[in-house]
């Protein structure tokens, strides 16, 4: 039976070169193969981690004992490799200039020109500007710090005009559109973001939404946050992914959209308590319901190193609670 189905194949085959002109040099065969994967659905797949930071004991350890801030996570790049934008919160400018004419205030951060090509070794592919220390270094640092990101590759959202404060990107033949956002110095007012949600959301198919809130070192979110949260849903948000409290909140599920009220750090040189501990979220959007993983990990000498075995499913089962998970994976 194989044999004769062989046979029976190689003869269409012969058929068709002999009566399509042109068939062996492969012309027609990219035309399928490309009417083919016009139709073949696809999905856009989107990673998020919280505050990055690379000043002071950060800052250290990288010129004074040469290690990697990302050392550990790049043992494991092929647990994140399918994730077509990956973005941290940038929580400070990248410039260099003198300290004493940056922003005198209690703690005042000051990036490298290498951050950038940190970010990229991991394939962080966009940034959130939108936060309380992109100023530190002034009018002169924010400039820089979009210097070097344009001449990086690395999209940026959450500039200070609302115009400017999104991107909108085609991945898998949908238009997503990226929005920063930030509560906790309001550069642009809180109220033009809702109706911003809501015309992006008309003209594309995704809105997602990163945004610097929260309370510092709660570990559960404020009524401030859960309303800002669900007039974003309301307008159109598709989902929502928070930091700045720089440890790990709860989430929330809001007619459907996710809501993660705080991934905690990525990079940072806190030290102490619930700060030592941070997630990555990635989000796989479909044509009728989104997937998310949790990418949990310790943060050992301000290195990140993504949660293995029981440690990870005891942080999933903790943190989605009463929400059915399959190896970290749930789908809403």
């Amino acid at each position: 039976m194989k044999k004769t189905l062989l046979l029976l194949s190689a003869l269409v085959l012969l058929i068709l070169v002999v009566a399509i002109p042109n068939w062996g040099d492969g012309h027609y065969l990219s035309q399928i193969t490309s009417e083919i994967n016009i139709f073949k659905p696809s999905n856009v797949r989107v990673l998020n981690f919280g505050d990055v930071m690379f000043d002071r004991g950060v800052r250290n350890i990288i010129e004074n004992r040469g290690r990697d801030p990302f050392e550990y996570i790049k043992k494991d790049l092929d647990l994140i490799k399918e994730y077509e934008v990956k973005i941290v919160n940038l929580e400070g400018p990248i410039v260099v200039m003198d300290r004493s004419l940056c922003q005198q205030k209690s703690y005042n951060f000051q990036f490298d020109p290498e951050s950038t090509d940190r970010l990229k070794s991991i394939g962080i592919n966009m940034v959130n500007i939108a936060n309380n220390h992109s100023y530190d270094c002034l009018s002169e640092g924010y400039e820089s710090t979009r210097k070097y990101l344009n001449n990086s590759s690395i999209e940026f959202v959450g500039e200070k005009e609302l115009e400017k404060s999104y991107v909108v990107k085609e991945i898998s033949g949908k238009k997503v559109a990226f929005v920063g956002m930030d509560e906790t110095v309001q550069a642009i007012p809180l109220s033009g973001f809702y109706p911003l949600v809501k015309k992006l959301k008309e003209v594309n198919d995704l809105v997602i939404v990163n945004i610097h809130w929260g309370t510092e070192y709660e570990l559960t979110n404020n009524i401030t946050q859960q309303s800002i949260a669900y007039r974003l849903i309301d307008s159109g948000a598709d989902v929502i992914f928070g930091h700045h409290p720089h440890v790990v909140q709860n989430m929330e599920v809001y007619k459907g959209k996710a809501i993660f009220y705080s991934l905690g750090n990525f990079v940072f040189d806190q030290n102490f308590g619930e700060t030592t501990v941070g997630l990555g979220v990635g989000a796989e959007f479909g044509e009728s319901e989104t997937t998310f993983e949790l990418f949990p990990f310790n943060i050992k000498i301000f290195a990140p190193d993504f949660m293995k075995g029981q440690d990870r499913e005891t942080f999933c089962q903790k943190f989605l609670k009463d929400i059915e998970n399959n190896d970290c994976k749930f789908v809403i």
